[in-house]
């Protein structure tokens, strides 16, 4: 364990000094991140429950093949995508007006679900997010644009859209406030950070304390929606049973079905075409009893391993983490070239990054992840060939 934290430390100090000290490169994300769950462990158990060798293997080379899959793809050139297009003002107007004709719609679901509900209404708006309470799921399609819509606007956030921007992020914060769920509140203020950053309106002191606040704000969450009601054992939970999980409860190579965690989409699918006859995953994975120190704790997240390793074993972690690194290597490599596209996808799924150490929220819910990228592609073909500012000017 203590060898797994240098290995993370020293890969840390490289990350940064690869990416210039920007915060928000992926590496530093995923080695922040994985660093505070692998140091929380360590004190919380206190070598009363060590991880399995196997485990600390396994957890070292995701890390390490992530990285050097990451650096690589940063370190050639790639032409950017939609280089030095920008969000056109009619794209733009666009989904703002989208946004707003979409909000009562949730506004009225989400009336709708606390009125019938007896119980604790913030525990049903989650449960609402899953699965369909009284025959409505807050999990929308059109959210989505609103997100984007967001995104764009702040990108060139200025005196003329503050009051856009704000409408947005007003918006965006109620529907994640709607659906109890945490990684949409991650989505939202991850994004933030990064685009604010990336246009130097906010300083490290500030991230630190709007971090700070999230984590707070994270408890709050989790305790309205009657999970857990002490603190302490919130942030013990989330800082160290993923990790517990993984190790106690996960044998590689033994999905029921070929793939069928890292593939999901794939299934579901199959099982909307046959009528239902093929079985599909869960997102929300079952919960498991783990020990951590000298308590128990009922917990249902794994880390992002767990799909790859449950379904291939050792060669999924290697070839899953060399993907995923690949992959935001190259949004970041582009965005920072000059690619307002890649930034804004980028943004949008950084949070996937941050929630490793969790659980897999990239290839779990990958249709989300595609409509995102259909819904942040639309805007900038718009904006690439002028398709309604020609319209506009024939009009004229």
């Amino acid at each position: 364990m203590v060898w797994l934290i240098v290995i993370c430390v020293v890969l840390l100090v490289m990350s940064l000094l690869f990416s210039r000290g920007r915060w928000y490169a992926p590496t530093n994300l995923l080695l922040a991140t994985w660093l505070m769950s692998l140091i929380g462990y360590a004190c919380v158990d206190s070598g009363a429950n060590p991880l399995k060798i196997s485990t600390v293997w396994i957890v070292a080379m995701w890390l390490i093949c992530f990285c050097l899959a990451a650096w690589t793809m940063q370190s050639v050139y790639i032409k950017p995508t939609f280089l030095n297009v920008k969000s056109s003002v009619p794209a733009r107007d666009i989904y703002y007006y989208f946004t707003l004709c979409t909000i009562p719609i949730m506004i009225f679901w989400v009336a709708i679900i606390v009125a019938r509900d007896g119980g604790n209404p913030f525990a049903a708006l989650r449960d609402a997010n899953v699965a369909e309470v009284r025959g409505i799921r807050t999990a929308a399609f059109f959210v989505l644009f609103w997100m984007v819509s967001y995104i764009m606007e702040l990108q060139v956030a200025s005196r003329e859209n503050i009051g856009r921007v704000i409408i947005l992020f007003l918006a965006n914060f109620f529907y994640a406030f709607a659906s109890m769920g945490k990684m949409n509140f991650m989505i939202l203020f991850l994004a933030t950070a990064i685009i604010l950053t990336e246009r130097k309106m906010v300083r490290i002191g500030h991230l630190v304390f709007a971090f700070c606040v999230l984590l707070v704000f994270f408890v709050g969450v989790q305790m309205i929606r009657g999970s857990y009601t002490n603190p302490r054992h919130f942030t013990a939970l989330y800082l160290t049973t993923s990790l517990a999980n993984l190790d106690q409860n996960v044998e590689p190579c033994s999905a029921q079905q070929p793939a069928e965690n890292s593939f999901r989409l794939y299934y579901a699918i199959k099982s909307s075409i046959d009528g239902g006859k093929t079985e599909v995953i869960d997102p929300i994975l079952d919960f498991k009893w783990v020990e951590v120190g000298d308590l128990k704790y009922y917990s249902n997240t794994y880390t992002t391993i767990y799909p790859f390793y449950k379904d291939f074993g050792v060669a999924g972690v290697i070839i899953f983490s060399i993907v995923l690194g690949l992959l935001f290597g190259y949004l970041f490599k582009t965005a920072e070239d000059g690619s307002q596209f890649s930034l804004l996808m980028y943004a949008i799924l950084a949070g996937t990054v941050v929630m490793q150490f969790i659980g897999d929220t990239f290839f779990m819910v990958l249709s989300q992840n595609l409509q995102y990228l259909v819904a942040a592609l639309l805007p900038y073909i718009i904006s690439k060939y002028n398709l309604f500012t020609k319209t506009l000017k024939r009009n004229g």
